[in-house]
């Protein structure tokens, strides 16, 4: 009698003919059979069990919990942000702030190394100039380096993410990456300056003045133009720093008004609380345009009413 060959003997395994056939394929393509084998009945297996009406019972009493929780947890942020606004506001900035933390401890890929490097750095910094903005007495040279830095910050994750959007098609992986840490310093960046920007303005600011003082930005508490040293020679024209001035006459700092307003999220003037149009505050140029400036100022807003008020996300 001749000894043909034969496959593997598979039928208690649950593996049927359509499988075998595979399996020879893979034996002719010198592919281990004995891992076939397993693979196949694993797939089987797995599709049997998301067949059984018990298993699929189960999934759905799981995600009607989850939907339940969700709801649940909806319903608490609320309560809570609408008992204690200004505690809200700390906790949801601080878990902002520290989110790198937990991804950094869950994942040690080389980006996420990267991102939290990048942020180690950046925290450092704003946390520098947080101290020295909640310090009392405030330095005389603190606001306007408060403003400037956290401007600046607005406007490399503005123009970075602007850039970015070029190369979405062409490497998706990293523009998308690269997006994300725009939007995370940059929402994150507006809740720094907003803290910052409420403090200096209780300390030397608006609220020590009953009228508004001439030539004196109340933002920082420096002279808007160099009157003194303009009438004596000892300072140019074109040296001067740039001054805006807002709908209600009242004239502050070009990076002291737009740090105030467009980083700082306060959009009223600091004396008369006039409603302030963001888009008169930013700068036209042929690399910029106003209303994409605006849309990115509201973009960060809804990312961050996203992060905080919906806990799927």
């Amino acid at each position: 009698m001749s000894i043909g060959t034969s496959h593997p003997v598979v039928p208690e395994m649950g593996v049927d003919t359509q499988d075998d056939g595979n399996l020879a394929a893979a034996v002719g393509q010198g592919q281990p059979a004995r891992h076939q084998v397993f693979e196949a009945a694993e797939i089987k297996s797995t599709h049997l069990e998301n067949l059984d009406p018990e298993y699929i019972h189960q999934q759905e009493i799981s995600a009607e919990f989850f939907f339940l929780f969700v709801v649940l947890l909806q319903i608490a942020i609320y309560i809570f942000y609408r008992k204690y606004p200004e505690r809200f506001k700390e906790v949801t900035f601080v878990l902002l702030w520290l989110y790198p933390l937990s991804v950094a401890h869950k994942n040690h890929e080389t980006v996420t190394l990267a991102f939290f490097c990048v942020w180690v750095a950046w925290s450092v910094k704003t946390g520098y100039l947080m101290k020295k903005a909640l310090e009392r007495p405030l330095a005389p040279l603190t606001p306007e380096e408060v403003y400037t830095w956290f401007l600046r910050n607005h406007s490399v994750c503005y123009y970075t993410a602007g850039i970015t959007v070029y190369f979405l098609f062409i490497i998706p992986g990293p523009a998308i990456l690269t997006i994300f840490f725009c939007l995370y310093f940059g929402v994150l960046g507006r809740d720094c300056a907003e803290i910052c920007a409420t403090r200096i303005s209780n300390t030397i600011g608006y609220a020590k003045y009953d009228s508004a003082p001439e030539n004196i930005c109340a933002l920082c508490n420096v002279e808007l133009r160099a009157t003194l040293e303009l009438m004596l020679g000892e300072a140019r024209e074109e040296d001067q720093p740039a001054v805006i001035q807002l709908a209600c006459k009242h004239e502050f700092h070009e990076k002291c008004i737009r740090g105030w307003s467009i980083v700082g999220k306060k959009d009223t003037c600091p004396f008369c609380f006039e409603k302030v149009d963001i888009r008169t505050l930013i700068p036209e140029s042929p690399w910029n345009s106003k209303t994409l400036s605006a849309y990115w100022v509201r973009l960060l807003s809804v990312v961050r009413y996203l992060l905080v008020w919906n806990p799927i996300v």
